[in-house]
């Protein structure tokens, strides 16, 4: 009785030390409310036996900008997908996306929908399998991130995964709002953040050393989490961040940049290509579905052994992110674009942080 009080007491600190970390908050910024709670809603739970409860979840979640190129591709291509209409919103998109039919593999929705149905397959014996769930505390006064305890749910394993696999996401006004934008800014640092100290917690800490006494491991294993926070603001977008059983995997950036959108004034050199349905059901779906299913990536992405936090997953992926002309997050009438345009390099960077 007293080890099933002690589980379930650290099943709850899982959850509320994310909501001790958001609450330190001026007000309630509604795009982040928004991806806070679908993000904590993928996190598996269990019963007052111990029991799992709810089965952990995937989401897929995009972060655009109003000015750029890519993001609008991305976007005209989902309503496309999704026979929404160009005039309907992003949630109407993300929603029509998310009703779809797994069986129905030939159309983006039922495809993105059946990339769920891999983890079926997934056996339990994967390094992933073997990341206990772990709670971390945060001392404001040191800025120090302490391993806190572990419970005897293992956060990746096949029992604590579903199928379920949704996507949704929110826009920023220009380029240069990705992490400074109040609600983005906030994902970074009140959700991202604490995921990042849990997970780099889980993969290399030592449970039975006493937090108090080892000051050099927690002076290390701190500048490892502020390095991979740091990092990720060296990315580009569009943004497609990847949170799997409620912690933080990594993301995609980029996306083609489509002659379907010109106007004019913009920089046409960066927009070769036309919208094909193979974008989306190729590409995209294909690339996320290899990352996604592979059952060491969050060993392979928290080990203590990397220095570079930079883990290229693109040989898990068949399709390899490859967008010719996407316009590297500039503006889309910039004249001065960093874009590889037209050539065979691709950009994909997963887990860049």
């Amino acid at each position: 009785m007293k080890k099933l009080i002690a589980l379930l007491g650290a099943v709850t600190l899982t959850a509320s030390s994310a909501s001790l970390v958001v609450s330190c908050g001026n007000s309630s910024v509604p795009a982040y409310d928004n991806f806070s709670k679908l993000a904590d809603a993928t996190r598996p739970t269990l019963n007052e036996d111990g029991e799992m409860q709810k089965n952990g979840s995937t989401l897929v979640y995009y972060i655009g900008a109003q000015d750029n190129l890519s993001s609008l591709s991305f976007e005209y291509a989902l309503k496309e997908a999704t026979n929404v209409g160009e005039d309907a919103s992003l949630d109407e998109a993300f929603a029509k996306l998310n009703e779809a039919n797994a069986s129905d593999d030939n159309t983006f929705g039922g495809n993105f929908k059946n990339i769920g149905n891999v983890f079926e397959t997934n056996d339990a014996y994967g390094e992933d399998g073997n990341l206990a769930q772990t709670n971390v505390t945060y001392n404001k006064k040191q800025n120090l991130w302490y391993f806190e305890s572990q419970t005897e749910l293992f956060t990746f394993s096949q029992q604590a995964t579903s199928t379920k696999i949704e996507m949704h996401g929110t826009t920023v006004e220009t380029v240069g709002d990705l992490w400074t934008d109040k609600a983005t800014k906030k994902i970074l640092n009140d959700w991202i953040k604490p995921s990042v100290a849990r997970m780099v917690y889980s993969a290399s800490y030592n449970p039975s050393s006493d937090k108090t006494k080892d000051k050099e491991k927690i002076k290390k294993v701190n500048e490892e989490i502020n390095s991979r926070v740091e990092a990720i603001k060296n990315s580009k977008g569009p943004l497609f961040l990847i949170i799997r059983n409620g912690e933080f995997v990594g993301f995609l950036q980029g996306y083609e940049a489509y002659q379907d959108l010109w106007k004019s004034g913009d920089n046409t050199t960066i927009a070769k290509g036309k919208y094909k349905p193979d974008d989306l059901i190729q590409t995209f779906n294909e690339s996320i579905k290899n990352v996604v299913n592979t059952k060491d990536i969050m060993t392979n992405t928290y080990s203590p052994t990397s220095e570079s936090y930079d883990y290229d997953l693109s040989k898990n992926s068949k399709s390899n992110w490859n967008w010719k002309n996407w316009d590297n997050w500039v503006v889309r009438d910039s004249k001065s674009s960093e874009s590889e345009s037209g050539s065979e390099t691709f950009s994909y960077n997963l887990n860049k942080y």
